[in-house]
C-alpha cells in the first residue's frame, strides 16, 4: 500500500485519521489559505485542501496526500475563520449562538506519483446555546479558540453548548471521514469496515435527501414509483422553504410534466443523468381546470426537479450547472 500522508498540522484532524485505522504521517502544507469568500463556502475549502495537498505532493513526490480545510459561515453569511485574538474569538462566538451556522469541509486527495486527484466536501448545520460574557470567557480560559475555524471545539467542552447538529459530525471537527473512505477507496486504499460504520454515523437519517449547487442546496421528496409521480405536488397548498420534489426516472427521455389541480406555482428543472441542468421552466403557473399545459424540454434528462418559483432567478441556478446529489 502507498504512504498515506495527512497534509495538516492539526491535532484533531491527526485524532480523526487514527479512526480509519490507516497507518499514515503527517507533513504540514506550508500552502498559503484563500479566505476571500468569491464562489461560494463549498468551492472556497475544495480550493483550499487541494493547495494544501498539492503542496506536499510536490514537496514528498511520491504517497497518497490528504489536504484538508475547514471553514464557518454565519447566519449573517459572513465567513468567520480562526480568530486572531481573544476579542474577535468571543466576537465570533456570540455571533454563531445568535442563530444556527454551517460548518463547512473540503478534503483534496493526491497520489503524488502520478498526479490523481478527487475532491470532495461536506457542510453541517450547527445549533448554539447562547452563554453570557463570562460564561464565554470562561469556556475561553479552558480552550484556546485561537487555533480553530469559528473558535469552538464541539469535540471537547464546546459540546456543553451545542445541543444539536444536522449532519455529519466529524465535518464539524474538521475531516469528514465517510466522505474521505469513499474517496480513498478510489485510490485503493480501504479502510475496511470503517467506511460503512461512518457513512451510518455521518448520513443514515442525519440530512435529508438534498439537491445542491456549490452551497445552495434544496432539501428534497424523492419519488420514483409511478403512482406517487402520478400524484405529485398535486393539490398542497405549498413548499416549504429551500424544499422540493425530485423525481427520478429509469431512462433518459423528454420527461412531459403538467400542472393539473396544482395550487402554486413551480420552477422545474430537467436534470442529465450526469447532473446537469439541460432545462428550466421559470415560474410555471398552477392549473386547477382542464386542459392544462403539458410542459416538455428540448432536452432528454434521468430526473426532474420541482422547487418554489422563482428559486433558480434568486439563487443563479442556470441551464448547464452540476448539481450534487447527497443522500439520494
Amino acid at each position: 500500500m502507498k504512504k498515506i500522508v495527512l497534509a495538516s498540522a492539526s491535532p484533531q484532524r491527526r485524532k480523526l485519521m487514527k479512526i480509519l485505522g490507516l497507518p499514515f504521517t503527517v507533513t504540514p502544507s506550508r500552502a498559503r489559505e484563500i479566505t476571500r469568500l468569491t464562489h461560494g463556502c463549498a468551492h472556497l475549502v475544495q480550493v483550499n485542501a487541494l493547495r494544501k495537498a498539492r503542496e506536499v505532493a510536490q514537496r514528498l513526490g511520491e504517497g497518497i496526500i490528504i489536504g484538508s480545510d475547514t471553514v464557518v459561515l454565519s447566519s449573517k453569511g459572513r465567513l468567520i475563520l480562526k480568530p486572531r485574538n481573544m476579542q474577535e474569538a468571543k466576537k465570533n462566538l456570540k455571533e454563531l449562538m445568535a442563530r444556527p451556522h454551517w460548518v463547512y469541509s473540503g478534503v483534496a486527495v493526491i497520489d503524488a506519483g502520478t498526479g490523481r486527484r478527487e475532491m470532495g466536501w461536506e457542510k453541517t448545520k450547527v445549533f448554539m446555546t447562547k452563554l453570557t460574557d463570562q460564561a464565554i470567557d470562561r469556556y475561553h480560559q479552558l480552550v484556546s479558540p485561537l487555533d480553530k475555524a469559528g473558535g469552538f471545539d464541539i469535540e471537547g467542552k464546546g459540546a456543553l453548548f451545542i445541543p444539536r447538529i444536522e449532519g455529519c459530525y466529524f465535518n464539524v471537527v474538521g475531516l469528514p471521514l465517510a466522505k474521505l473512505a469513499a474517496m480513498l477507496k478510489k485510490f485503493g486504499v480501504s479502510a475496511l469496515f470503517f467506511i460503512f460504520l461512518l457513512s451510518g454515523v455521518c448520513h443514515a437519517g442525519a440530512v435529508p435527501p438534498q439537491v445542491c449547487h456549490l452551497d445552495d442546496c434544496v432539501s428534497v421528496e424523492v419519488v420514483s414509483k409511478q403512482a406517487d409521480m402520478d400524484r405529485g405536488l398535486m393539490y398542497r397548498t405549498g413548499l416549504g422553504r429551500d424544499k422540493g420534489m425530485l423525481f427520478i426516472f429509469t431512462f433518459d427521455d423528454f420527461q412531459s410534466f403538467w400542472m393539473k389541480n396544482m395550487q402554486f406555482n413551480l420552477d422545474m428543472l430537467w436534470i442529465s443523468l450526469d447532473g446537469h441542468i439541460v432545462f428550466i421552466g421559470h415560474d410555471i403557473p398552477a392549473c386547477t381546470s382542464d386542459p392544462c399545459p403539458v410542459y416538455t424540454p428540448d432536452r432528454k434528462a434521468r430526473y426532474v426537479l420541482e422547487i418554489n418559483s422563482g428559486y433558480t432567478t434568486s439563487h443563479n441556478w442556470k441551464v448547464g450547472d452540476k448539481l450534487d446529489f447527497k443522500g439520494i
